[in-house]
């Protein structure tokens, strides 16, 4: 039997995996039988890790000790900007990590942002395991669309420090345009709203026939629900009595009290026209603390009103898409809303008004990202054919040329795979030696670009610059793995360079030990879960032996072939059930448990 295939949305703040079954895509609940897993990580004063929802009740009375909305951070280089605008939505400092990385300081320790990715991705790894009671290894993971290359070698490198083969990174909207496509039937033109908690996405695709082309794609990474708690919490600091303001402004226990109150109403007023707010102890949490209370309500309609220029700002994106696509509103046969923060009213209403209909009902916008990778993952190890995804080059890739510009060879939003060829010359006559810098984004400029890396040719014969022309080919994969080759047309002298594991966080020295340390991690938590899932197995077969009981006497009341098909099959189940208990083949019990699960509530 082929080993099974996941999909993961490694979400900023939920994460969730899914895998297909019977030929449609299922979310697998969390070992806790959560649909969802909060994207937390903390860590207890003996050392020990929390991962989910134990770290999200971490957070309520201890947040220095735990990390969440890191996704925010991931791949990016620090900067003072970055480490102050991480103030305004988290309690943890962002500082800066041995190779220029941001890097979280939790719990009085420094720990890369890569690590707390693994973490997560490992805890949805067990998961999966526990529910297809063997080994799982293979997965598609989701990133949003604006993500960077160096974002995006950053999840890898965090999936393979959780024991994961990535068999393909796919952005975010394209994985729910996946998952709509196939459970609507949808052939046209659709736009994907992807409003996270971290970062905002657009992607316009054309579906047809099983064909999925991204014909545009762009977002905000600077936006999410974070930013609109972090809205509601600047209000509540300014209800705070003035002699305490200052204090809880600057106290973290405060402002992580004041957060959760802030997300727990925004999700209140989503089907309620108020919440009420109330906040106890809150003030200076010092050696000697000073502490008030706060009672407050925030209405539907003034909480729009904060939150107005965040959501403008989504259309402002969605306007920039549709004109590098050459599109219009009107031009959408349909309007996709992923992510929890859709769930706003007012968000609803801007996208309806903005597009001229209503976005497609019936869409979870917490799992479809998930359905559509594992839908993803399964194609690609199955290479059924079934579907065929074209995607996009999510930023501009170039060359640095004199006057501290950039050349570019690759436009953002160009169908991959793809290549392109120029001819550059030397920069000044009598040259030997030709560096040329290859950068990643949308800016005509080096310094507001990402640089990958560079080639370099010796041994030029540039007397003349004129006649030493210098071929550069740039060759972008479907993987999203860049090739690069510069040839010296004059001599034939070549040098290649392919971007690949590039701009990742840690030294391969600190990779290698986190990944040991994960993988003990997971060897005794699976230990641990195996014992409990076979607790939780015999209880199943004991509630299904009352259900094989209760058939038994209807079907002998009422006779049919039907009720006696019934009877067989949960008495088969059972006994199946029984003999891999006795054999402890976690596989086959895992299969029987979600087989009865379907009939045993």
């Amino acid at each position: 039997m082929a080993e099974p295939t996941i999909g993961i949305d490694l979400g900023t703040t939920y994460s969730a995996v899914a895998t297909m079954v019977e030929g449609r895509p299922q979310l697998i609940l969390n070992r806790g039988g959560g649909r969802l897993t909060p994207s937390m990580v903390g860590f207890l004063p003996d050392g020990e890790r929390v991962v989910g929802e134990r770290a999200r009740a971490l957070v309520e009375h201890s947040p220095e000790s735990v990390a969440f909305a890191a996704k925010r951070f991931i791949g990016r280089k620090w900067t003072p900007e970055i480490a102050a605008d991480a103030k305004e939505v988290v309690p943890y400092p962002v500082v800066a990590g041995p190779q220029g990385e941001c890097r979280i300081k939790i719990a009085g320790r420094v720990v890369p942002v890569t690590q707390i990715s693994a973490m997560i991705l490992g805890e949805l790894k067990l998961d999966a395991e526990a529910y297809f009671g063997r080994h799982v290894s293979h997965a598609v993971i989701t990133v949003p669309a604006n993500f960077d290359d160096g974002q995006r070698a950053a999840t890898k490198e965090a999936a393979r420090i959780a024991g994961l083969e990535v068999m393909r990174i796919i952005n975010e909207p394209t994985a729910a345009a996946v998952a709509y496509g196939l459970d609507k039937n949808f052939t046209g033109r659709a736009l994907v709203f992807d409003l996270g908690g971290g970062t905002f996405d657009v992607s316009i695709l054309e579906i047809k026939d099983g064909v999925y082309e991204v014909r545009a794609t762009g977002g905000d990474a600077h936006l999410g629900g974070e930013d609109f708690d972090n809205r509601i919490v600047q209000w509540l600091i300014a209800q705070v009595p003035e002699p305490f303001r200052e204090a809880v402004a600057k106290d973290r226990l405060s402002l992580q009290k004041l957060k959760i109150a802030a997300e727990k109403a925004k999700r209140e007023l989503t089907d309620a026209v108020e919440a009420y707010l109330s906040i106890q102890g809150i003030g200076d949490h010092g050696e000697v603390p000073r502490l008030t209370d706060l009672e407050t309500a925030l209405t539907r309609q003034f909480f729009e009103i904060l939150s107005r220029p965040l959501s403008e700002r989504c259309l402002a994106v969605c306007e920039q898409v549709m004109a590098e696509a050459k599109l219009d509103p009107q031009s959408m046969d349909a309007v996709l809303l992923v992510g929890g923060m859709t769930r706003v009213p007012l968000v609803q209403q801007l996208v309806a008004d903005f597009f001229g209909k209503e976005p497609v009902p019936g869409l979870n916008p917490d799992e479809v990202v998930a359905l559509g990778a594992a839908v993803h993952a399964d194609e690609v190890m199955q290479q059924s054919g079934r579907a065929l995804l074209i995607d996009v080059a999510a930023h501009s890739l170039g060359v640095g040329v004199l006057g501290g510009k950039v050349k570019r060879l690759i436009n953002k939003n160009t169908s991959v795979p793809c290549s392109a060829r120029e001819i550059f010359l030397p920069g000044q006559h009598g040259q030997s030696h030709v560096r040329i810098p290859i950068y990643q984004g949308d800016s005509d400029y080096q310094d507001e670009n990402r640089k990958l890396g560079e080639v370099s040719l010796q041994h030029i014969n540039a007397v003349d610059r004129s006649q030493a022309p210098i071929e550069v080919v740039f060759e972008l994969g479907t993987d999203g793995m860049l090739s690069v080759r510069a040839t010296d047309l004059k001599s034939g002298t070549t040098e290649a360079l392919r971007i690949e594991a590039r701009n990742t966080e840690l030294s391969p020295q600190e990779e290698q030990k986190l990944t040991r340390d994960q993988a003990k991690y997971a060897e005794q938590q699976s230990l641990n879960d195996a014992e409990r899932q076979k607790q939780l197995f015999e209880r199943m077969l004991e509630k299904s032996e009352k259900l094989v009981r209760m058939l038994d006497q209807s079907a002998n009341e009422n006779p049919s072939e039907e009720a006696r098909a019934a009877v067989a099959s949960v008495r088969t189940l059972v006994d199946l059930g029984r003999a891999a208990l006795k054999a402890n083949n976690l596989q086959q019990i895992a299969e029987v448990r979600n087989r009865l699960s379907r009939l045993v509530r």
